[in-house]
């Protein structure tokens, strides 16, 4: 029988390391460890393959979600060694530390949280079979309740492409430039909005994928103490990849598409 393949970007630290070595010990299963940097990879590739259940292989690829190039070129690597990705987990993800804010950083924010999550998944969607699941670490800070304005927050609610977040996400960012986003109803938080979009567009493409039989689930892995948060979070790394790995790999496939589309924290659903 051939082994569950599982793709986890941002693995070689924090939550997306215990996301990999979770799924590691998960029997016949293959991990492949998406990274930025191949020489924190293979260090982080090295300690998954130690804890890994016999027989299981941990792969490392070098994968920027930033960059088109590198998205184009782990594709075609995934197309020609993998065949095909029967989970996907898209956890990279970034945040500006201190009080930036800006139209830069929020276009930088933006395009790591969202745009460039979507356009891996899109790149690796050929390879990913009828009845394959996207896990998406998304985030609380991202919930539709973070928009006061309720027209602005009705847009995002109904929001049925990407393209439509992708002109909400250009909105806020020219509404910063413009000195505005205040009066326009925006809040003042990059990384809220970034992650708001990726939990719309999770909504988007679990309808989009819904005929495939594709599960598309949004999760929160809750504040953890990881580099992004300075070590500064109330549980710990490993606590934060329990439910990814649970929608990953231990959710049965008779139940996996009542969960497509819908949002969990501690294994529990909650609203967007």
């Amino acid at each position: 029988m051939a082994p569950l393949t599982a793709v986890i970007t941002g693995a070689n630290q924090g939550i997306g390391l215990e996301i990999a070595r979770k799924l590691a010990q998960h029997a016949n299963t293959r991990i492949v460890m998406a990274a930025r940097s191949e020489e924190k990879g293979r260090t982080a590739q090295a300690q998954v393959q130690a804890d890994a259940a016999a027989g299981n292989e941990v792969l490392l690829h070098q994968l920027d979600i930033t960059d088109s190039g590198s998205i184009a070129r782990f594709a075609e690597w995934a197309e020609q060694e993998l065949h095909m990705v029967d989970v996907l987990v898209n956890n990279a993800g970034f945040a500006f530390k201190g009080n930036a804010f800006g139209a830069e950083e929020a276009q930088q924010t933006i395009g790591v949280n969202f745009r460039g999550t979507a356009n891996v998944t899109e790149a690796l969607l050929p390879l990913i079979p009828d009845g394959g699941r996207i896990i998406n670490v998304g985030s609380s800070a991202g919930k539709l309740s973070i928009v006061k304005d309720t027209a602005l927050r009705e847009r995002f609610e109904r929001a049925a492409r990407r393209e439509e977040l992708e002109k909400l996400c250009d909105n806020f960012v020219d509404a910063i430039r413009l000195g505005k986003h205040s009066q326009e109803g925006w809040p003042s938080s990059m990384y809220g909005i970034s992650k708001l979009a990726l939990n719309q567009y999770g909504r988007v493409l679990a309808q989009q994928l819904q005929p495939r039989g594709i599960m598309v689930a949004t999760v929160c892995p809750g504040y953890c103490s990881t580099s992004m948060s300075s070590f500064g979070g109330s549980q710990s790394a490993e606590a934060g990849a329990d439910t990814p790995a649970w929608l990953a790999v231990e959710v049965p496939a008779a139940e996996a598409m009542s969960k497509s589309g819908r949002f969990f924290r501690d294994r529990k659903e909650e609203p967007f």
